[in-house]
């Protein structure tokens, strides 16, 4: 076997496993090292293409989730999802490419401003891909450190942007020690080792401080005790007709456990109930009993519907009922999942339906808002697909949300890393904003997230219950990163720019 193909395959695995539910986090610290040496001597053409081959096995080890989904649950035949599988695996490819590009463009620059813009290239490229054509921020690879916290913490000053920059930073200084033959002689890899060593400690030192302020700053928010539910409804009865008044019983029956246990809100997943919450006159009347028989708010997933123009429109809503059994309010799903919620390009894309069961197409909602339940605490709603969007937690955590929910329903990803990774992602969405994350998911993975990004509570994978966890409404601790958003990837993207001006203009000067 080739040298650069045991290089790339060494170092994709290595990334594979730093993520859930492998966790082996510390690979990530050195897993991008053998790309590098692949990458290394290569010209523009060679790294482009090392780079693509290294992002396609990346991508395929990370999100072969797509053909489960596809097959099992969207009547998808095998061929077809494993070409779409292809397709999207190399879709993301592509952005490894471009960064192998860059890699091999800027060989000729100092130590500390190539692994600057190493690291500024990698963030910059993935903050593209978090927002090209709808945006599919998924794996950032920052994410694989999501269980370890003192790293983690330096999320809310930079987003998860700025865990993926220290790492990277960290892995191209290892990349140039190497190189030299571990002779650390000259000044300019003297600089470079300076730089990334000290900011890797600096993050580190950051995270210790910041952990033990947040938690005692914590302690001093308005207390309450939450409960969520995870019904475990499997994805090919969910919507079976003959099925609803069961879903309904086992989620009320979950919910009735809690009684007498002082839980002051009841969190549901995502389209809990398969029905129409706001008109159905069978059921719904059941879901509003539930609150007035605990005492306490819920927060329900539920399909909604309006009519408007003559025509008749759908969400994937939530629905927030008040303890004496009435709506209160509702949140429209804002982010919906291209070709999984509704078809993009409809009239050119006629004879493409979309995988979701149930109704028709869903429309976005028209507003990103929290939910009051009081006037001075107000609950922020993630639906699924909007919680790997850290730009949304960050929006409702501005525009006042006290407490963030995060409904899904990862039923569609059986039993793969979907769910884990999935749920990593609503650990940083809690850092960053330093607030406390309820998770509900219909088939797990659901858990009580603290504004540190410990778990304290949670239910496994296809595990039917509940939770109680003792959480806190945000007492105005708000974080450089929830003020002033992704300015990190956007000053990223500038200093990549600038040096690969730098590059191309040198190089024309020297033609």
């Amino acid at each position: 076997m080739r040298r650069d193909t045991v290089l790339l395959i060494s170092s994709a695995l290595m990334l594979i496993l730093s993520f859930a539910p492998f966790n082996l986090f510390v690979l990530a610290w050195v897993g991008l090292v053998p790309l590098f040496f692949a990458m290394d001597g290569k010209g523009p053409r060679g790294a482009f293409i090392t780079g693509f081959v290294w992002g396609l096995i990346f991508s395929l080890g990370t999100i072969y989730w797509v053909v489960n989904s596809m097959y099992y649950y969207g009547g998808v035949p095998v061929y077809i999802g494993c070409a779409v599988l292809l397709l999207l695996a190399a879709y993301m490819a592509l952005y490894y490419a471009f960064f192998g590009l860059g890699f091999s463009v800027t060989a000729g620059l100092g130590h500390v401003t190539r692994i600057l813009f190493t690291a500024s290239s990698w963030v910059a490229l993935e903050y593209l891909r978090g927002h090209l054509f709808s945006g599919f921020p998924w794996d950032l690879l920052g994410y694989s450190q999501a269980t370890f916290l003192h790293v983690i913490q330096v999320a809310d000053i930079s987003g998860v942007w700025g865990v993926s920059f220290i790492l990277v930073l960290f892995n191209a200084m290892l990349y140039m020690v190497l190189k030299s033959g571990m002779f650390i002689r000259d000044r300019p890899l003297i600089s470079a080792v300076t730089l990334s060593v000290g900011a890797t400690l600096a993050v580190l030192v950051y995270g210790i401080y910041r952990t033990e302020r947040v938690d005692f700053s914590v302690s001093e928010w308005k207390g309450i005790r939450a409960g969520v539910v995870q019904g475990s409804i499997e994805q090919s009865r969910k919507w079976d007709p003959g099925y609803k008044l069961e879903t309904v019983e086992i989620y009320r029956g979950l919910t009735k456990d809690l009684t007498g246990e002082g839980v002051d809100l009841v969190v549901w997943p995502e389209t809990a109930m398969p029905f129409f919450l706001q008109s159905d006159a069978i059921f719904a009347p059941l879901v509003y009993d539930v609150p007035r028989e605990i005492g306490s708010y819920l927060l329900a997933g539920s399909p909604a519907y309006a009519r408007k123009d003559g025509r008749v429109e759908y969400y994937n809503s939530a629905f927030l009922l008040s303890p004496e059994g009435e709506v209160l309010n509702r949140y429209d799903k804002v982010h919906l999942v291209p070709f999984g919620e509704y078809v993009p390009l409809k009239k050119v894309l006629f004879f493409i339906d979309k995988l979701t069961e149930g109704i028709g197409d869903f429309t976005p909602g028209s507003e990103l808002k929290p939910l009051k339940l009081t006037d001075r605490r107000s609950i922020g709603v993630l639906i699924c697909f909007e919680s790997i969007f850290p730009e949304l937690a960050r929006g409702l955590t501005k525009r006042g949300a006290g407490l963030m929910a995060v409904i899904t329903n990862d039923a569609w990803f059986g039993k793969t890393a979907a769910p884990y990774q999935h749920f990593d992602m609503a650990v940083f969405r809690a850092v960053e904003n330093r607030i406390f994350v309820l998770r509900a998911a219909n088939t797990g993975i659901s858990g009580v997230i603290d504004p540190v990004g410990r778990t304290v509570a949670k239910k496994g994978l296809f595990e039917r219950g509940a939770i109680i966890g003792e959480v806190a409404y945000k007492g105005g601790l708000y974080t450089v990163y929830t003020r002033y958003g992704d300015y990190f990837p956007l000053l990223s993207s500038a200093f990549s720019l600038l040096s690969l001006t730098y590059v191309f203009t040198g190089l024309r000067r020297s033609m």
